[in-house]
């Protein structure tokens, strides 16, 4: 049942009106300006049937305060008075009425009115509730595209990290986004925190869900996303907004993933640089310990030469008196002697120089394994 303040200095009209609608509708009344707006101010109406010629505020001012307030301006008011000129009614609608009946009223006039008007305001009262409803998904649609999108800039940010710091740090900076205050440990073979220290209470919680499974846990405002690689604490998620709140969730839920991934990326990068730099020391000892030993047989196999040529020549010269040859024949025999020897010299001055060579290898080596 509809309220409707019928609003009349004259009480007869008021009890005219009353009677027409009392069957239909909750009637309350005001006998001047002043009372229709303290009536509409303490229980406001949902129709008011309003007469212009007042002491005091007329009709006009009393429907032009009304329209000016957005809590009473949706208020449906039909004017109710003697006057049914052309002027009058424009008035009467420049002050932002929503119907003019002229008296004496026609009761089957006003009651249809009446049902016309309270079913526009509720018309327009559902298509307002809708249209907000409307507003207020296109701004969830708009708030969920937006942190999608920072859920994205955290998946490009995080194809350049190469440290569990900056991880930790990513996924801090990727919870303000969200408005959101945040701590973070990756596990990584040496654990890392971030935004804590390991001995404060955040650092302790931290470490306690370091080893436990995939999951999350509510400590009051505070929630804790924890996977196999990283562990998420933040320490305001708006419980108060359910509708904000469960999105975030998936979304850090989201976040941690996104991390876990990476730090197992790191993780296994870290353990496979361990592995190359352990094979990198295997072989240059080995290499090292090649070279030595060939280096030493080579110096060993060098003298060697030398000797068996210096004694080869000596022999030589010490054999020409007894083979009985001309002086020219001692000649060549001995300039065959010393060039032999001299080839011998040039092959032993090659295995120093491949001694020198794998020393510059083993020098290589060394170098590769100090940059890397």
């Amino acid at each position: 049942m509809a309220k409707i303040l019928i609003v009349d200095d004259a009480a007869d009209n008021r009890l005219m009106l009353q009677t027409l609608l009392e069957t239909q509708h909750q009637i309350e009344e005001a006998d001047s300006g002043k009372a229709c707006l303290q009536a509409v101010a303490s229980n406001a109406p949902d129709l008011i049937l309003l007469d212009i010629m007042m002491p005091g505020m007329s009709g006009y001012e009393v429907c032009v305060e009304l329209k000016s307030h957005t809590a009473t301006a949706n208020i449906p008011i039909v004017f109710v008075s003697a006057k049914e000129t052309a002027e009058e009614r424009l008035q009467g609608f420049e002050a932002g009425a929503d119907g003019y009946l002229t008296k004496p009223v026609d009761g089957h006039k006003l009651q249809q009115l009446v049902t016309d008007k309270l079913k526009q305001a509720q018309q327009q009262s559902e298509s307002k509730e809708q249209a907000n409803q409307a507003m207020q998904v296109a701004m969830e649609a708009m708030t969920h595209s937006s942190e999608l999108g920072n859920i994205i800039d955290f998946v490009r940010q995080t194809q350049q990290i190469r440290s569990a710091e900056s991880l930790a740090a990513a996924v801090i900076a990727s919870a303000a986004s969200f408005q959101l205050s945040a701590y973070v440990l990756i596990n990584t073979d040496t654990p890392v925190i971030v935004g804590c220290a390991p001995e404060d209470l955040a650092g302790q919680l931290l470490q306690k869900f370091r080893h436990h499974p995939k999951g999350i846990t509510h400590h009051g405002i505070r929630t804790i996303i924890h996977a196999p690689q990283v562990v998420l604490l933040i320490k305001n998620m708006p419980l108060e907004d359910e509708n904000r709140y469960g999105r975030l969730k998936d979304h850090l839920a989201i976040l941690v993933d996104i991390a876990c991934g990476q730090a197992q990326l790191l993780v296994a990068e870290q353990r496979f640089e361990a592995l190359r730099q352990d094979m990198l020391t295997e072989v240059i000892q080995l290499t090292e310990s090649t070279i030595k030993q060939t280096s030493a047989e080579v110096r060993q196999q060098t003298n060697s030469i030398s000797q068996e040529v210096m004694e080869m020549v000596e022999q030589l010269e010490s054999m020409l008196f007894s083979l009985g040859l001309d002086e020219d024949q001692e000649t060549k025999l001995m300039r065959l002697a010393h060039t032999t020897s001299d080839r011998l010299r040039q092959k032993s001055q090659l295995l120093e120089a491949i001694d020198e060579a794998l020393g510059k290898v083993l020098e290589a080596l060394y170098d590769y394994q100090s940059r890397h």
